[in-house]
């Protein structure tokens, strides 16, 4: 009786108010391969509903550590000759030879301390996340914070962009244009 009792509950708390089993909302969802949040479609009461969130912020806060500093796209860490990929900002008191980057790659910092990253990997990642859009189309900015950043999830096949606006896929991230 009691798995039972659990299973429903669990389904009650995916809809909310005003919402039916079946209808389609944009939740979130984390990607364990990029160590991101990305919005999906995803059809009430259904069993993957109950591992979605409802915002971006709710999926980030409950899936990923504050601290968690990761190269872009969760590509591995450049490692120097030493086999350590812990770097400093320059001019950062640890901020010596032994702690530099290697060619070729940035140093992406964290809270307190970086990883280096491969700058190729990272300038195409941050290319991407502006969502440049063509034909005098217009990138669709998230509505869910005050950063009016633009809405970019991982796949076009995940539905995530508005209804009248055409989704562009690139090869890190997926993005929204009308």
């Amino acid at each position: 009786m009691l798995p039972s009792l659990c299973f429903l509950f669990l389904l009650a708390c995916s809809v909310h108010a005003g919402e039916e089993c079946g209808s389609k909302k944009i939740m979130y969802f984390f990607d364990n391969s990029r160590m991101t949040c990305f919005p999906i479609e995803t059809v009430q009461c259904s069993p993957e509903a109950k591992e979605r969130f409802t915002t971006q912020r709710d999926c980030q806060a409950r899936s990923i550590p504050m601290d968690y500093n990761t190269c872009a796209a969760n590509s591995p860490a450049v490692k120097r000759p030493n086999g350590e990929s812990h770097c400093f900002r320059e001019g950062m008191p640890l901020d010596n030879e032994s702690n530099r980057c290697p060619a070729g790659s940035v140093c992406n910092v964290g809270m307190n301390v970086g990883m280096c990253c491969d700058k190729k990997i990272q300038d195409e990642y941050y290319e991407e996340a502006k969502a440049t859009c063509s034909d005098g189309k217009k990138s669709i900015t998230s509505t869910e914070n005050e950063f009016n950043q633009p809405l970019v999830g991982k796949k076009c096949s995940h539905n995530f962009c508005p209804s009248g606006s055409a989704c562009k896929e690139g090869k890190y991230l997926a993005w929204c244009c009308k």
